[in-house]
């Protein structure tokens, strides 16, 4: 299964924002491990960067 890069953006409910990235094989599991590791967080979003390496 292909692994792709994504920018995941975060805010939490007191208004604070942070950005990382990290490699996943859609936008769905991006954010579902996100909300797994940041389940306060207000508002989650995964930004397709590119494809990830070698297959």
């Amino acid at each position: 299964m292909a692994m792709n890069i994504y920018r995941i953006k975060i805010t939490m409910p007191d208004g604070s924002r942070g950005t990382c990235h990290g490699i996943f094989t859609d936008g769905f599991e991006a954010v579902t491990q996100v909300m797994a590791d940041f389940p306060e967080a207000k508002a989650i979003s995964a930004i397709f960067v590119m494809k990830g390496g070698a297959q």
